[in-house]
């Protein structure tokens, strides 16, 4: 498998600093590459919400370049991914929650971090921002942690009614506000021919799914620069519709051919999720992009 891969970020007409980061990190290997693409947005209700999210993103990047090149060589698979995935969010909770007591401010973020490996895409996410799978159709494979999405789910409003409920940015989980935190996993083959989107919220408020086939799906896309030109060209779709939020958007198009899916097992916890990884493969890390807001304070903990 091998990946195109571009961003775009816009800070927006209102907002003084920008508080998304994101990561896109990608490594070679024997059997093709393996990307990591997270999405965070700090909570712009919160002070201090840039410093969460680039924490957060900055966090994943690093166990990518040091924790995950040891799960890669051992061969262990989507079940140790998951365990120390779920260790990761739950101490960056406890340290934003301790370094906002500490200094008596409230700063968190969302998460929704992407991991492309051998034919397998595991995601966990927290918050609002999301994770989409793009064909013909568009599919949301992460579920939103705010008022309006129970609401939706629980049935009490309609799909048109949230699209404008006043609580959609009320989140019911975020990393770093309370002293618990509850997460989502999912794990599932790469689709074929599907276009990947992870974005801020800023960027899905004002897209419907038809914009995003037509932009991405519709039209074949054989470059980082074409992939490149489209999200901008949706970025400034959304602000010339209204949108006053910080935007962020990475987009990644895998190419699967004659890739063979690996075999699956099943996890401790009953999700289907690949375990046939090849000992002792090269690991080369060929793209290491972080973009976060710099920041006079270093949180150190």
């Amino acid at each position: 498998m091998r990946f195109l891969q571009a961003f775009c970020t816009d800070i927006g007409p209102v907002r003084s600093v920008n508080q998304d980061s994101l990561a896109i990190l990608k490594a070679e290997t024997d059997r093709g590459e393996i990307l990591l693409s997270v999405v965070c947005d700090g909570m712009g209700g919160h002070s201090r919400g840039e410093l969460a999210s680039r924490i957060c993103a900055e966090s994943f990047a690093d166990w990518f370049r040091e924790v995950f090149p040891r799960i890669f060589a051992e061969g262990t698979g989507g079940g140790m991914l998951r365990s120390g995935w779920k260790n990761l969010v739950r101490d960056l909770n406890h340290r934003l929650y301790l370094y906002g007591g500490e200094n008596q401010i409230g700063l968190g973020s969302t998460l929704t971090a992407s991991l492309f490996w051998h034919g397998m895409l595991f995601t966990v996410h927290v918050g609002d921002s999301r994770c989409y799978c793009i064909t013909d159709k568009v599919r949301q494979i992460t579920e939103d942690h705010s008022l309006t999405a129970r609401e939706l789910r629980r049935g009490t409003i309609t799909p048109e009614e949230a699209a404008v409920d006043k609580r959609r940015n009320v989140l019911t989980e975020c990393v770093g506000i309370t002293d618990s935190i509850r997460m989502e996993f999912y794990a599932e083959p790469v689709e074929d021919k599907a276009v990947y989107l992870l974005c801020s919220d800023g960027f899905w408020h004002t897209q419907d799914g038809s914009e995003m086939t037509e932009k991405l799906w519709k039209h074949e896309i054989t470059s980082d620069e074409d992939l490149q030109s489209r999200l901008q060209e949706m970025v400034a779709s959304a602000l010339s519709s209204g949108e006053t939020d910080n935007i962020t958007v990475v987009g990644i198009i895998p190419d699967r051919a004659e890739e063979a899916l690996p075999e699956t097992d099943d996890d401790p916890e009953g999700e289907e999720i690949t375990s046939e990884i090849v000992k002792n493969e090269r690991f080369e890390i060929v793209l290491d992009i972080v973009c976060v807001r710099e920041s006079e304070t270093d949180l150190q903990i």
